[in-house]
């Protein structure tokens, strides 16, 4: 911090990797105030949000899709297991590949919580119009290759 009391951060803030990681860990701080989710942190739920978008999916390809590392992937899904919201399935053709599937349980949690999920974000106070909130997450779309939605 100067001495006038401004805080400075010089050249990192021209380079994207460094204002996408303060965004998150800023998104994140203000995620842990969350506590009707069911005790599940967003990335947990954003696992379960990603099995019940894709019916069938393979573990690795959920910790692809959502940057995760396959350890921790693993321990996620023995977590989901235990309390009975994932089930594994042996694929018959191929005995090594396990499909992961929700269970009513694991149904009824998405459910729950997602909307309470997507509310908070809509609320969190960010500074940005809701057009500039928008053409945001149009273009963090952009940028990790994700289909775009328009919208107005």
């Amino acid at each position: 911090m100067t001495g006038d009391g401004t805080q400075r951060f010089g050249v990192l803030t021209e380079m994207s990797g460094f204002l996408l990681s303060l965004a998150q860990a800023h998104v994140y701080r203000l995620d842990e105030a969350l506590d009707t989710l069911e005790g599940l942190t967003t990335a947990q739920l954003s696992v379960l949000t990603v099995i019940h978008e894709n019916p069938g999916i393979r573990h690795g390809e959920v910790a692809e899709m959502l940057m995760i590392k396959l350890a921790y992937m693993t321990k996620l899904l023995k977590g989901f297991e235990a309390s009975g919201w994932v089930e594994r399935r042996s694929d018959p053709a191929d005995r090594r590949a396990i499909h992961l599937s929700l269970t009513p349980a694991g149904q009824g949690v998405v459910e729950r919580t997602l909307p309470v999920l997507l509310a908070h974000d809509a609320a969190r106070p960010n500074g940005l119009t809701p057009r500039e909130m928008g053409q945001m997450k149009r273009l963090l779309a952009k940028y990790l290759e994700l289909p775009v939605t328009e919208q107005p």
